[in-house]
């Protein structure tokens, strides 16, 4: 939900709103998965974001803001919407902001209290801190009008307001008040016309869900192709489906 000024009470806090891809980072065992707001798996196209957070003894599901920071630390989504449209991205100056965390160990947290949420996510991520420089903990505070000074002064993108007792949802709600920046609106006007001036979504065809199901797919059969332990008729019949889904792909790609 988008508000004009940040709301005010004692069950609020509120976060710094960094410019960037919103991800799920999903950690089972030594695999980590990344996942775009749209449900598109990145894994294979940011290798090292993944190896840094398998490095990591606990199994999470963690939400954030994957972003690329200027030389003042600041957010660049510019930046960063044209390294991502790269085959493999160089991710030298990428930062992953965690906001909320799902699920820890075999635990679903979702239907925790946010408050409950936030201390486990800032456990987690101070122990994690020293092994994974990708990982920052999205700092809270308790009165949103002198952060949203603070967001204004430093031109970041603005702030999102949380209700402390809230149950995490993944998709707009009354209990999430974004409110944007003045200079940021000014700066970003292209994007209110890429993104949010739309009235609706656009939804998906069949060939949007037939590219992420093969792209899927096809990301499985690589990872089981890297195991050493394959026998030589297995990995030649997944080399075989592994070109059958990459020809398929690239038809797909030319009809859009």
């Amino acid at each position: 939900m988008l508000g004009r000024t940040p709301p005010k009470g004692s069950d609020w806090i509120h976060q710094p709103k960094f410019d960037g891809y919103r991800f799920l980072i999903a950690k089972i065992g030594q695999r980590v998965r990344l996942y775009s707001k749209s449900g598109v798996e990145w894994s294979d196209r940011l290798p090292d974001v993944a190896e840094a957070f398998a490095a990591l003894r606990t199994d999470f599901i963690l939400d954030g803001e994957l972003c690329l920071c200027d030389g003042r630390g600041r957010s660049d989504f510019r930046t960063l919407h044209a390294e991502m449209r790269q085959r493999r991205p160089d991710t030298s100056r990428m930062a992953y902001y965690a906001f909320d965390l799902l699920f820890e160990h075999d635990v679903d947290l979702r239907r925790l209290a946010l408050s409950e949420r936030q201390r486990d996510l800032t456990r987690l991520c101070n122990k994690a801190r020293k092994e994974v420089p990708y990982l920052f903990l999205v700092e809270s505070f308790p009165e949103g009008e002198p952060l949203l000074e603070w967001c204004e002064h430093y031109e970041l993108e603005g702030i999102v307001s949380k209700r402390l007792s809230s149950r995490y949802s993944s998709g707009a709600c009354r209990d999430w008040q974004k409110t944007k920046c003045n200079s940021w609106r000014k700066v970003n006007q292209f994007r209110h016309k890429l993104f949010e001036g739309r009235k609706k979504p656009r939804q998906l065809t069949e060939r949007d869900r037939a590219l992420v199901r093969k792209r899927e797919e096809l990301a499985r059969i690589r990872e089981r192709l890297r195991d050493a332990d394959l026998s030589q008729s297995l990995a030649r019949e997944l080399t075989k489906q592994q070109a059958l889904l990459e020809r398929e792909i690239a038809e797909l790609e030319r009809l859009s």
